[in-house]
């Protein structure tokens, strides 16, 4: 089985847009926030968290996108 990257406690994230730009770096070797296969947005209007999009035709188990994360809010796991 392969591996992806899943937004595991994504309730502490602080928006700050780094997988963003990690994501991008390694897979179109430039740092832009659209070309990312990592898209951040807020959660519902009102809401104070933020969701993950998460392209996944594509290979996402980049330890560096999890590692760059100030707050940990994803990990690296078997896909089910």
């Amino acid at each position: 089985m392969s591996k992806i990257l899943k937004p595991a406690r994504m309730e502490r994230c602080i928006g700050c847009g780094l997988c963003e730009l990690m994501a991008s770096k390694i897979s179109k070797e430039k740092y832009s926030y659209s070309e990312s296969f990592v898209q951040i947005r807020k959660s519902s209007s009102g809401q104070p968290f933020f969701k993950a999009i998460i392209d996944y035709g594509q290979e996402t188990d980049y330890p560096e996108v999890k590692e760059i994360c100030p707050v940990d809010c994803f990990d690296i796991e078997e896909e089910e």
